[in-house]
């Protein structure tokens, strides 16, 4: 029989919801939305679904080729200096700690990170950076997507790696309700709307780490390219990295 070749280990974050119906009614269940693992299997990767836990150490996270940070609720604006409004969602506090950690380990340990939708939003407030919190108000001239799925144009940067795997122009699948307000720390924007607000960041230096304000994983073949990019990134760094020595 021949050998299964090792597919690349990618850690999926998931949330908590409480279930609403059969014998576990009113029981926490961790949650996370298949697609996000479909996506992944097609890309040829193992998702390893990681729900909020105690925090996990440099060794531990090193034990993952990959880590996505996926969608979900506002994060909570205590985390970068601000008070509570009427319209933000309810956070999830132990969430947002949780992967924020992993994703400042997954840095300390050249892991390349995916950030999708409130997954981009944990990067870019682990950097240090802001957010809109009530779109489109906040920013009139982008369109509401924060009630439904809504098909947007994106301006992608030639000279990046987001431009390698979609070109400088592309449709995407928008749902969120906050966005990208100001960014600092080790990342640059890489794609925008029309409106200003930018729709993806990529790290400067050190390991890969992509964030999108966009869903690929219901984006068919234009989503699929974003988690090809992840497993590229994967593969470059299995290249790089040093050989171990056998004596």
């Amino acid at each position: 029989m021949a050998q299964r070749t090792r597919r690349p280990l990618i850690g999926v974050t998931a949330g908590t919801r409480t279930m609403m119906s059969g014998a576990w009614a009113g029981h926490d269940a961790v949650a996370v939305n298949e697609q996000y693992v479909r996506a992944l299997r097609a890309a040829g990767a193992r998702p390893v679904i990681i729900a909020p836990q105690d925090e996990w150490s440099d060794e531990e996270i090193a034990e993952l080729d990959g880590l996505v940070l996926t969608g979900g609720t506002d994060l909570d604006p205590a985390a970068w200096g601000e008070d509570a409004l009427a319209t933000d969602m309810t956070p999830d506090p132990e969430r947002d700690a949780f992967e924020t950690a992993l994703y400042r380990a997954a840095r300390r340990t050249g892991v390349p990170v995916l950030g999708i939708c409130r997954g981009l939003q944990v990067i870019v407030v682990a950097e240090g950076g802001t957010l809109h919190r009530h779109l489109p108000e906040d920013l009139p001239s982008h369109p509401a997507t924060g009630q439904r799925p809504t098909p947007v144009e994106v301006e992608v940067d030639a000279a990046s790696d987001l431009g390698l795997a979609l070109g400088t122009r592309a449709e995407v699948t928008a749902y969120h309700h906050q966005g990208i307000r100001t960014v600092h720390g080790d990342l640059r924007i890489v794609a925008r709307h029309a409106s200003g607000l930018p729709l993806a960041v990529e790290a400067k230096t050190g390991s890969n780490v992509l964030g999108v304000q966009w869903h690929p994983e219901i984006d068919g073949a234009c989503g699929d390219a974003v988690f090809e990019s992840l497993l590229t990134a994967i593969g470059h760094r299995a290249v790089s990295a040093p050989a171990r020595c056998l004596v």
